[in-house]
């Protein structure tokens, strides 16, 4: 966290993340300046990525889960690809907040669920038809383990794009993770889509590229 308490914050802040607090700790004090200070800022593309792969195939047939919704830029990238009923969560209560206001024809997001996904979810399995994640399985936030019960949510035959730092991939379980997802039958295989994560991106730099897992729930 910044050590000044007026100093924004920003993307070093959120790679040095180290507990559930220290997410909604950030956050909170982020949440209002988010899409200026870093989505815009920065020509993040991530998001646009996402949701292109989600909905590249079929689109889903029933309504998306957006896990790490934030501020709402996935789900206003889907909305505007056809994705009718979109859910949202995460765990700070303040980015929910900013997400709850975006519209494009109404509301963007259904329902939105302020929890911690690293504890099981109050959703019961099968209810979602296709998922989503952007920049929540990267550095200080989440590792490949949430990944299990994230899928029990989602029906069988329900497609997902699901983002993963690249330079995770291999280091922090999420090959294995997925592998091992196909093995056991929880998911059909998987392709891996290596995307920048902001328009400007350098491909040579692995906290620059992103990993985006698109997969069938079996």
């Amino acid at each position: 966290m910044p050590d000044d308490p007026y100093e924004a914050p920003g993307l070093e802040d959120a790679y040095a993340l180290e507990s559930p607090d220290d997410s909604r700790l950030l956050y909170a004090k982020w949440a209002d300046s988010y899409d200026e200070t870093f989505i815009k800022a920065t020509g993040y593309r991530y998001h646009e990525h996402v949701a292109d792969l989600l909905v590249g195939g079929v689109r889903p047939d029933g309504p998306v889960i957006d896990v790490g919704c934030g501020t709402g830029a996935v789900g206003e990238a889907l909305r505007s690809r056809g994705v009718g009923v979109i859910d949202g969560v995460d765990i700070s209560a303040e980015m929910l907040e900013q997400a709850s206001q975006k519209e494009l024809d109404g509301p963007i997001y259904r329902n939105l669920l302020e929890a911690d996904v690293t504890e099981p979810l109050d959703i019961a399995d099968d209810t979602y038809a296709g998922m989503t994640s952007s920049g929540t399985f990267t550095h200080g936030h989440l590792l490949a383990s949430p990944l299990t019960g994230l899928v029990r949510i989602v029906k069988s035959g329900g497609r997902c794009a699901i983002g993963v730092n690249s330079s995770h991939w291999v280091d922090h379980g999420f090959e294995r993770w997925f592998d091992g997802a196909v093995v056991d039958g929880l998911i059909h295989p998987f392709e891996v889509h290596r995307k920048k994560v902001y328009e400007e991106s350098d491909p040579t730099n692995p906290d620059d590229m992103t990993n985006i897992v698109v997969f069938v729930v079996r």
